[in-house]
């Protein structure tokens, strides 16, 4: 397979401005390595320059997750993994990959073509809905927390053909939102998520833009 090492590194260079070539570098590797494997464990890029850095750098963007764990929990567990110095493997959550398969062939961040590319191939009876629906989570949204109230009236106000819980569990398993933990998670009334960070940056999702780029 061709690399895809610099494409993504020119894709990435736009989110991450400030960060200089070595790590955009490495986390291109990272993303054309798991792209291309099956399975790409920890201690195959453990060398790589300032590869703990890049790693908590993708946590915080949500752009890998371990492989094992449950998809209800939220997305700290790559960054807790790092702590302990065990060894595991890396994944896209489902959505990310044709995110980066795209980010490959053109060199840059298509986020809305890559959410309608995914809906579209899970057949989701909604998929040209979902990236306004999205978008407009983001907007009623603190901080890129919600609640499923929140959703839930998102929904009546903006039908997708289906409930709540459904939809709720469906951005969960495509890695789209994630459980939000909180101190004061006895006292929520209901539960409350964390939305994808690259839906919030990408201010177009309801509507097609020039080349569907980010």
């Amino acid at each position: 397979m061709q690399s895809c090492d610099e494409p993504l590194k020119r894709a990435f260079r736009g989110l991450f401005p400030e960060e200089n070539n070595t790590t955009l570098s490495t986390l291109s590797r990272i993303l054309s390595l798991v792209m291309g494997e099956k399975d790409i464990f920890f201690r195959d890029i453990r060398d790589l320059p300032d590869v703990t850095d890049v790693l908590l750098l993708m946590d915080e963007w949500r752009l890998i997750r371990p492989v094992g764990g449950s998809l209800t929990k939220a997305w700290e567990d790559t960054s807790q993994l790092l702590t302990t110095g065990k060894d595991f493997v890396l994944a896209f959550p489902a959505w990310i990959n044709p995110l980066i398969s795209l980010a490959c062939a053109s060199g840059e961040l298509q986020v809305r073509k890559a959410i309608l590319t995914f809906f579209s191939g899970q057949d989701h009876p909604a998929w040209l809905k979902i990236p306004a629906f999205l978008s407009k989570m983001a907007k009623i949204s603190r901080n890129g927390i919600i609640d499923a109230t929140q959703i839930n009236q998102l929904l009546r106000e903006h039908p997708l053909g289906l409930s709540s819980d459904t939809l709720i569990a469906q951005l969960k398993s495509y890695g789209l939102i994630s459980p939000h933990l909180r101190a004061d998670f006895f006292r929520m009334r209901s539960p409350h998520y964390e939305i994808h960070p690259l839906i919030a940056a990408t201010p177009e999702l309801e509507g097609a833009s020039s080349g569907e780029t980010s």
